[in-house]
């Protein structure tokens, strides 16, 4: 007899996950369907109204899993400082966590992630780690047709719901309150725009953190001065600011942002 399959969507709280979500209950058994969110105790406060909208619209609850520790908890014992090349928090808070709970989950079962075509180089290495688990594959809704090239936020405003507060401030995700360790400068000084407090508490952190021997020389992100990669302290980044107002959108260096959900 043929085992029946169970499909887990992982919402990441951002507009993309929650439309790979709804085309998962829209193509699939609504009961073998499974919902999941990490928190990671540092989200915007936004976040939360958004996953109660979409229980409401999709009459379902979502599995909600919490470590219990922020990202600067999962770093305080650790002698270095998380940066966009290394950073343990999104392992301890969110794949490990995840990974268990699809072990543990009945088989088979379908895991759908909400990556896009623009994310095809970010396709391969979830997949990989999940359907090493036997009895689980990989899937993205997103990629399904007709592609809904990134308008993920009208999608969700279509639905008589109100996309996160975050993307209206201009970040482009709506992780971790806006301060990803591994984010570029452009997103920091952003945060320091619009969330002060939350810089200075990351800002803070830092500080504390680089009175270590280890840690001296490190820093969450860095500049590049001919072409010569620096480490920058927060605090630098926003002194830097101030004598220059340098453009959050142009800033040399800033090549990368927040990619730590899967």
């Amino acid at each position: 007899m043929e085992m029946k399959m169970h499909h887990i969507v992982s919402l990441s709280g951002g507009s993309a996950s929650a439309v790979a979500a709804d085309r998962v209950l829209n193509r699939y058994d609504f009961n073998d369907v499974t919902l999941w969110f990490a928190d990671t105790k540092w989200e915007d406060e936004d976040l939360y109204r958004f996953l109660d909208d979409l229980e409401s619209r999709w009459e379902k609850k979502i599995v909600k899993f919490t470590d219990g520790r922020n990202p600067l908890e999962v770093h305080d014992k650790q002698d270095f400082i998380p940066n966009h090349r290394f950073a343990q928090c999104s392992a301890e808070l969110k794949q490990k966590p995840f990974k268990k709970f699809i072990t543990d989950h009945p088989k088979p079962l379908t895991v759908h992630l909400g990556l896009d075509w623009s994310e095809e180089h970010r396709h391969a290495k979830p997949k990989e780690v999940y359907e090493s688990i036997d009895g689980v594959s990989v899937d993205f809704p997103l990629m399904w047709k007709p592609l809904a090239y990134l308008g993920y936020q009208k999608i969700v405003s279509e639905w008589g719901i109100t996309p996160p507060r975050l993307y209206s401030y201009g970040f482009p995700h709506n992780n971790c309150g806006g301060r990803c360790v591994r984010q570029g400068n452009s997103e920091w000084i952003r945060l320091l725009k619009h969330f002060p407090d939350r810089f200075k508490e990351v800002s803070d952190w830092e500080q504390e953190k680089q009175k270590g021997e280890k840690a001296a020389s490190h820093a969450i992100t860095e500049m590049r001065i001919n072409g010569v990669r620096t480490p920058l302290s927060l605090q630098d980044l926003a002194k830097q600011n101030e004598t220059t107002q340098m453009d959050m959108f142009t800033y040399e260096g800033d090549e990368y942002g927040c990619f730590c959900e899967y």
